[in-house]
C-alpha cells in the first residue's frame, strides 16, 4: 500500500466515523424532539482539524508541530494554562523566527499527556534556560547513551518503562548541567 493510498484510506475511515457519529447524535436529539444544529460547517471543520498537527518546514526530525490554537483546542485547556505548562517546563515549546510558539507532536501521547521521560527531559533543560529547539534536538538526536537511539525513540522501544524513563531523565539532568556550565 502506498503512502497516498494509506492516507486516502485513513481519511475515508475518519470521514465515515465522523458521519456515523453525527447521524447518531442527530438521532439521539430527535428522540428528545430536538434538531442537530451544526452552525457554521466551515468553522466546525476548522475546529475539528485543529486537533491535527500542522505542517511546518522543520518537521524533520522534530515535527510535525501543533500551533498554540490547535494544541489548546486538542487539550481542551486555555492558552494561559498551556503557557503555564511551558513556563513550568512540562510542555516543550519552540519559538519560531516570527515569534510564534510551536509544540512538537512527538512529546504527546494519544490522550494529550506529555510522554513520561520526555517531560522529565524538558523540565531538566528548561530549568537550565535551554531553548526549545535545543531541547528538541537533544530529544531526537541518536546517542550512545540510548544504545544508538534518540531519547524519544529509546522511550518508544522500551515502552516508557520506568528504567527507560529514569535513564532518559538522568541523562537529561547530566547534559543540562554540563550545557549550563
Amino acid at each position: 500500500m502506498t503512502p497516498r493510498t494509506r492516507t486516502t484510506t485513513a481519511v475515508d475511515a475518519l470521514t465515515e466515523a465522523v458521519r456515523l457519529r453525527i447521524e447518531q447524535r442527530a438521532a439521539e436529539l430527535a428522540t428528545q424532539g430536538r434538531r442537530l444544529e451544526l452552525g457554521d460547517v466551515e468553522d466546525l471543520a476548522d475546529r475539528m482539524l485543529a486537533a491535527l498537527p500542522t505542517v511546518h518546514p522543520l518537521d524533520q526530525p522534530l515535527g510535525p508541530f501543533y500551533d498554540t490554537a490547535g494544541l489548546v483546542a486538542w487539550l481542551g485547556i486555555s492558552r494561559q494554562a498551556l503557557f503555564d505548562r511551558v513556563r513550568r517546563g512540562t510542555v516543550l515549546a519552540c519559538r519560531t523566527a516570527d515569534g510564534h510558539l510551536v509544540y512538537p507532536s512527538l512529546q504527546f501521547g494519544r490522550n494529550g499527556a506529555v510522554r513520561p521521560g520526555v517531560q522529565d527531559a524538558v523540565g531538566a533543560f528548561s530549568r537550565r534556560g535551554v531553548d526549545g529547539w535545543s531541547i528538541g534536538a537533544w530529544l531526537t538526536t541518536p546517542s550512545e547513551v540510548f544504545d544508538g537511539h534518540s531519547a524519544v525513540d529509546y522511550l518508544v522501544v522500551h515502552r516508557s518503562s520506568p528504567t527507560a524513563v529514569s535513564r532518559v531523565a538522568s541523562a537529561a539532568v547530566a547534559d543540562a548541567a554540563q550545557w549550563a556550565a
